[in-house]
């Protein structure tokens, strides 16, 4: 075969119906991008850092809302219909959105109390407008995700993809509104407008599944035992958001919000790479769970192998950018006060080499039920980030922050691809 069949022969393993996927997620990366160039001319780093602060807020106590169920969701209503049992899916997903709204409702209320009762936005030196506003924007989060793990489940990965692109996309669009009037964007407003957006996704997520489950059976008897599964996911998830979440508040607290902000940038750039890897694991994740559910190991590896190939494919170039010339992408594109986070940015590049690199695994290991497995290694990656987080911001600033960024998603890759080697065979299940 000529050099030119050869070459044809590849890119046509690359090409899949994936490839819209990412397409709306290369445009999610780009508004989120300009998002956070236009809040730095605008705005500058304190308010970048606070908003900051106040979104991951809202995204930890999210995390603890859903308990891990949007994840359950798609793996019991995607087996479900693949196996063409939409009567137990309709029940199934009619007992996940009761017990999400109720325990949204207890962690909303939950924070307002904190933030009022306790000196908590004192010592993590918060602005009190965007505090008081996550309580509203972790409830539409949830409903949201909830909802766009819905659509996923239909497998309608794009839609899904698309639905929850909407605040990201638009958010520019709102700021470009606000130069004419001059108008200086603070942490209260980036909150209260990702807020509104946020619940445009929730109403069209709403309104797709309207007219997916229109033609499902009546809802079947099922055991509500499933709803514990989530619990595992649950913390997995809450660990990791909890080490970035404490890296800004100890560079909000010990040095400034400034320096938050330039942290807050840094994650901005590599949020690309994890753009990537999230966009090739939600596409897949229902498809692996019927693959799963039928025995079809074979397709479930299949599918891994030529995500892998497209990740690698798609993030080297912004990898070999960070890495080659970090302090000048920052300085060019955000302003010569965030040039000084450079070596911050080239650490957690590296990092992501490991987590582009393993492979959409984390989805596979869901879907195949080793939930306690990365439960595992997400507690052994978080004790080594907060260590770091408390032991080297205090000494070395940005840099110890970008460590007790990049050490836990070290271990948490290694360790899934070691894991997946033995835990999941290759051949079909009889």
């Amino acid at each position: 075969m000529n050099l030119d069949g050869k070459l044809t022969r590849h890119l046509g393993r690359l090409w899949s119906p994936a490839i819209f996927a990412y397409a709306v997620s290369g445009a999610v990366a780009v508004s989120s991008f300009l998002t956070t160039m236009m809040i730095a001319r605008m705005g500058g780093a304190a308010v970048i850092g606070q908003y900051a602060l106040a979104t991951a807020t809202a995204n930890i106590l999210a995390v603890l809302a859903l308990q891990g169920l949007d994840r359950i969701l798609i793996r019991e209503v995607a087996g479900d219909l693949r196996q063409n049992r939409s009567g137990r899916a309709r029940r199934a997903l009619r007992l996940l959105v009761q017990r999400v709204g109720f325990s949204t409702l207890v962690v909303a209320a939950g924070w307002l109390i904190i933030l009022l009762a306790t000196p908590i936005n004192a010592i993590i030196d918060g602005d009190w407008d965007s505090m008081l506003l996550v309580s509203a924007l972790l409830s539409f989060t949830v409903a949201t995700r909830l909802g766009v793990a819905a659509v996923r489940a239909t497998d309608s990965p794009v839609a899904g993809q698309m639905i929850l692109a909407i605040p990201t996309v638009l958010m520019p669009v709102l700021l470009a509104l606000l130069l004419p009037f001059h108008i200086r964007p603070t942490a209260g407003l980036m909150v209260a407008l990702t807020t509104g957006l946020t619940l445009v996704g929730w109403l069209v997520s709403l309104l797709f599944m309207k007219r997916a489950v229109a033609n499902w059976s009546r809802p079947e008897d099922i055991d509500p035992g499933f709803l514990i599964h989530g619990l595992s996911m649950m913390a997995n998830m809450m660990l990791q958001l909890f080490v970035d979440w404490l890296v800004l508040a100890k560079l909000s607290g010990f040095a400034s919000p400034a320096d938050a902000g330039a942290f807050r940038v840094c994650v901005q750039i590599v949020t690309i790479f994890l753009t990537i890897v999230a966009t090739t694991e939600t596409y897949i994740a229902a498809r692996y769970a019927g693959d799963f559910r039928i025995g079809r190991n074979d397709l479930a590896w299949a599918r891994y192998r030529k995500g892998r190939i497209l990740m690698a494919v798609l993030a080297l170039p912004p990898l070999l950018l960070c890495l080659v010339a970090p302090g000048w992408l920052l300085g060019t594109v955000f302003g010569a006060e965030f040039a000084v986070a450079g070596g911050a940015l080239a650490i957690m590049a590296l990092g992501q080499i490991v987590n582009v690199g393993k492979g959409p695994l984390g989805t596979m290991l869901t879907m195949a039920g080793h939930d306690r497995l990365q439960l595992k290694l997400t507690i052994a990656g978080s004790i080594v980030g907060v260590a770091a987080c408390l032991l080297l911001i205090p000494r070395i600033g940005l840099v110890g922050g970008a460590l007790a960024q990049m050490l836990p998603v070290v271990i948490r890759g290694v360790g899934s691809y070691i894991a997946i080697r033995f835990l999941i065979p290759k051949s079909a299940q009889k």
